[in-house]
């Protein structure tokens, strides 16, 4: 893994357009200091919940523009359906779209800035960062 780059999850993204800390900060920081990614899937996510809520926060489209996105592609999707089955036969499914997002970070080999750590860490390859342990980085 490449240290100056980081896939941001649409929990972070949320949180930082509302300005809740200390996601807030940490995607200032990741953005200034990081070659930063997001899924396609979380442009997905982000934009459909402003569009099913009618309304927008504010600054999402200039804050996805600030990033790169990492494509959910042929190898992703491979790599999607093992996850995936691999963890409804464990009986620890996290949903099509986190499975998505995970799959696109395994194949790019991006860690994953998230709020949603208890969750992701049910899929062991995945190099998870929490916004404390992306602050204490630095």
């Amino acid at each position: 893994m490449d240290d100056s780059r980081i896939c941001l999850d649409t929990s972070m993204l949320i949180a930082y357009l509302r300005g809740q800390e200390p996601a807030a900060t940490a995607v200032e920081r990741a953005v200034r200091e990081s070659i930063c990614y997001v899924t396609a899937v979380t442009v997905y996510e982000l934009l459909f919940g402003m569009a099913r809520a009618r309304r927008q926060i504010g600054g999402e489209n200039a804050l996805l523009n600030a990033m790169l996105v990492a494509p959910f592609d042929d190898r992703s999707a491979r790599r999607a359906a093992r996850l995936h089955a691999e963890l409804q036969r464990r009986n620890q499914d996290i949903g099509i779209k986190d499975t998505l997002i995970a799959a696109i970070c395994l194949e790019y080999d991006l860690p994953l800035l998230t709020l949603n750590d208890r969750h992701f860490a049910r899929i062991t390859e995945l190099q998870i960062v929490t916004p404390g342990q992306f602050l204490a980085q630095f």
